[in-house]
């Protein structure tokens, strides 16, 4: 059976199940298709568990007393046993989130030197805080948004208020972490021609980048 077909049955179970056992298996499924999982291995375990449960619900059985109060800590102690999906993908993301970002950020500092020579001096903690704080924005966004079950493409964000705790916190840490950081880190001039240079190296980086799969 085809991953497209699995979802379609796990869509039409979810259909089947009561509020409160839909709410619950709504969690479970967004956390473990967000998660590392292996696509394939990932829609298996959630037809299962999906299959368990409309069984359990005709008997009158909830999902809390099946699988646990907490749906969210089940479904990653469930999907921590999963095959998971390879590394390296991620790997790449945390690298070109942060290069992108100081490319476009030497960019604008090369066109703004143009116009006020004062701001070729830089705070490298200002450099810092601009690739954390990339990579904080994108871990936020992959964590609200969730795939469309039928296309797999992204659908609007689902939230809670953990999942919104989660996320303010990560940016709060990097915002700490960056400012803590601008007040033991050197101040430097960065000329125009050396930010264009910085900037067209990063672009071209990107290029690079996005093409090897």
């Amino acid at each position: 059976m085809s991953v497209r077909k699995k979802i379609r049955e796990i869509n039409q179970i979810r259909d089947q199940l009561g509020k409160k056992n839909g709410e619950y298996f709504d969690e479970v499924i967004v956390r473990v298709r967000s998660s590392r999982v292996q696509e394939e291995s990932g829609e298996d375990w959630l037809l299962a568990r999906g299959q368990e449960l409309l069984a359990a619900q005709q008997k009158g059985k909830t999902a809390a007393k099946l699988f646990g109060e907490d749906p969210i800590a089940y479904a990653d102690a469930e999907a921590a046993k999963l095959p998971q999906r390879k590394a390296a993908g991620r790997a790449r993301l945390y690298l070109i989130v942060p290069w992108a970002a100081l490319s476009w950020t030497f960019l604008l500092l090369g066109l703004a030197a143009l116009i006020a020579p004062e701001t070729e001096r830089v705070n490298i903690g200002t450099l810092i805080i601009v690739a954390l704080g990339a990579l904080a924005l994108v871990e936020v966004l992959m964590r609200l948004v969730r795939r469309d079950p039928e296309e797999g493409m992204p659908a609007p964000p689902k939230f809670n208020l953990r999942g919104i705790g989660m996320s303010l916190l990560a940016l709060i840490v990097a915002g700490a972490v960056g400012l803590m950081l601008m007040q033991i880190t050197p101040v430097v001039t960065i000329p125009y021609w050396l930010s264009f240079a910085l900037a067209v190296v990063g672009f071209t980086g990107q290029i690079f980048m996005l093409r090897r799969r």
